[in-house]
C-alpha cells in the first residue's frame, strides 16, 4: 500500500472538522443539560441520540487527526487514512 505524510491542508482540514464536532459536542451537552434539568431527570430520545452522536463524531475527528499518514485504504491503527477523504483538496471532485 502506496502511503506519504499528510500535507499541510488536510492536516488543517482535520483541525477545522475537529472544532467544528468540539462545537457541535458543546452544543448538544448544553442542550441535553438544560432538558435533563427542566424535565426534572427525564430527557427527549432525540436529545440523548444528538449528545451521544456528537461524542461520537469528536472521539473519529481525534482519531482522524492522530494519524499522520494518507494511504490507498483506510487503516487507523497503523495511522492512515484514505486518499478519498481529501478528493476536494486535489482536485478530484
Amino acid at each position: 500500500m502506496n502511503t506519504r505524510k499528510k500535507t499541510k491542508l488536510e492536516t488543517c482540514q482535520d483541525e477545522a472538522e475537529y472544532e467544528q464536532a468540539q462545537r457541535d459536542l458543546n452544543a448538544a451537552s448544553k442542550e441535553f443539560v438544560t432538558e435533563f434539568i427542566d424535565c426534572e431527570g427525564d430527557v427527549f430520545y432525540s436529545t440523548y441520540t444528538k449528545a451521544v452522536n456528537s461524542i461520537h463524531t469528536l472521539e473519529r475527528c481525534e482519531e482522524i487527526m492522530a494519524a499522520t499518514k494518507v494511504g490507498d485504504e483506510w487503516n487507523l491503527e497503523k495511522g492512515v487514512v484514505g486518499k478519498w477523504r481529501y478528493p476536494h483538496l486535489r482536485g478530484d471532485e
